[in-house]
């Protein structure tokens, strides 16, 4: 399209309001994706001896999430590289299998012989994280403007920690204590039931934003939200064949900087799987408290990490809505990452509770503002590339470090200890900062001028290297 009709249809962008319901609504299934993930380490020892099993099956409970995403990802990229699943596509495959994970969760914990079931369904939730992450950056720049992309995927990541919170928080709360280590049949029966009902209705919440999503959700807006928008629109109507998908894929496996924040999102974002999986572990290891259970005690420590990652995306997302230097917010954010594991480290090490508290309060709002910004600046670096395919091709990057984090976790505990886990967190999260470094400080995006006349953010960018 040339200047002049670029010009000229400048003035037909729109913002529709409907895309505060949307966002909303995959928000929704971005909680679900929080409980998969936080539901199980907390109580560990409760699915030892309700599945008869050891905890590092245990540990693949949780570990199972990051499946789908391994194997997922090169037919789902063709298929959106083909124009086969839209964004509407994308959606319901996240709803769907979210839906049926849960159910699968639920229905596992009707009988102490279905651990299969339950890590079935955990690949299916996996599978609907995998989409769903992949989807928020570019829906964000599908329907928002660019002073509002920031918001719009912190509002979406809230979802993760608010879900992450309660998968921390409740099942701690809801399976009976185990100050002693061997639960009586009456306590597992218990924790059984009431696990049964809270994933019921978790179950019962997503069936219904599923139907809604069917009836309500398009594949995009009918006019694009911004100029940038508007041109990689018109520029992606090569033909979509084979050979052109594989240039395109060949052309972001080799742009370093994407390849670089992919493993740092995975180290950075992923790190908590281990806290998430062993600190019950950790809290009977060093002896950190005895007047409570390790189970509560480690769902309070780690909604506490919840809460804070939770105002690290609120204030990350109102951050890159207002400074576009991407690379020093991902240098400095990840610098905080790695300090706030070394006050993990030091509060574990001196067995100190309210050190412990507030050094994951400080680990979660700084994985929380290092969230919002690397997602961005994957945009960034591979415009005008779609988004959607940008974002799945990420998927099976950071879910092979996480896989490799949970079962290098598990190790280091079983050779070390509760020392060598967080000497092992502090290790990554250094990495993650070290690579930060090494990203290009393009802003892509941002070199394409607009003339909306309400945009507060100035689009540009003063690092052109």
């Amino acid at each position: 399209m040339n200047s002049d009709a670029r010009e000229i249809r400048q003035g037909s962008f729109k913002w529709y309001k409907r895309r505060w319901a949307f966002l909303v609504g995959l928000s929704i299934f971005q909680f679900f994706s929080g409980i998969s993930f936080a539901s199980y380490g907390q109580i560990n020892n409760f699915y030892v001896q309700f599945f008869n099993a050891t905890p590092e099956q245990v540990d693949w409970i949780t570990n199972a999430r990051n499946i789908s995403a391994i194997f997922i990802t090169f037919p789902l990229a063709w298929f959106i590289f083909k124009g086969d699943i839209g964004s509407r596509n994308l959606i319901l495959i996240i709803a769907g299998s979210s839906t049926l994970g849960l159910l699968l969760v639920t229905l596992s914990l009707v009988s102490r012989s279905l651990f299969a079931l339950i890590v079935m369904g955990q690949i299916l939730c996996g599978l609907a994280e995998t989409v769903s992450l992949s989807v928020t950056s570019s829906f964000a720049v599908l329907w928002f403007p660019e002073s509002q992309v920031g918001t719009a995927i912190a509002i979406n990541l809230i979802g993760i920690s608010i879900g992450d919170g309660t998968g921390y928080f409740l099942p701690a709360l809801l399976v009976p204590s185990a100050n002693q280590k061997i639960l009586t049949s009456n306590e597992l029966a218990s924790g059984q039931r009431n696990l049964r009902y809270l994933y019921g209705s978790f179950l019962g919440i997503s069936a219904v934003a599923t139907v809604l999503f069917t009836i309500f959700i398009t594949d995009k807006p009918p006019t694009p939200p911004t100029l940038a928008q508007d041109i990689k629109t018109d520029e992606q109507q090569e033909p979509r064949t084979f050979k052109n998908f594989f240039n395109q894929t060949k052309i972001l496996f080799t742009n370093c900087s994407y390849i670089i924040v992919c493993i740092t999102i995975g180290l950075i974002i992923q790190m908590v799987l281990v806290e998430n999986m062993i600190m019950s572990e950790i809290i009977v290891d060093m002896n950190i408290a005895s007047d409570i259970s390790p189970e509560r005690l480690s769902g309070y420590i780690m909604s506490v990490f919840s809460l804070g990652d939770l105002f690290g995306v609120i204030l990350g997302g109102k951050i890159v809505d207002r400074c576009k230097t991407y690379k020093v917010l991902a240098i400095s954010e990840t610098a905080a990452v790695f300090l706030s594991t070394v006050a993990i480290a030091l509060s574990i090490m001196f067995k100190s509770t309210t050190g412990t508290y507030i050094s994951n309060g400080l680990f979660g709002i700084f994985v929380g503002l290092a969230s919002v910004v690397l997602f961005e600046m994957v945009t960034q670096l591979t415009y005008p590339i779609d988004e959607t395919v940008v974002n799945i091709w990420m998927s099976p990057l950071q879910a092979s470090v996480a896989l490799l984090l949970g079962v290098l976790g598990r190790t280091m505990f079983q050779l070390w200890g509760s020392l060598g886990v967080v000497s092992f967190q502090c290790a990554v999260t250094l990495l993650g900062l070290v690579l930060c470094c090494l990203v290009s400080p393009r802003n892509r995006r941002l070199e394409v001028e607009t003339t909306q006349n309400d945009i507060k953010t100035p689009l540009i960018t003063t690092n052109k290297s």
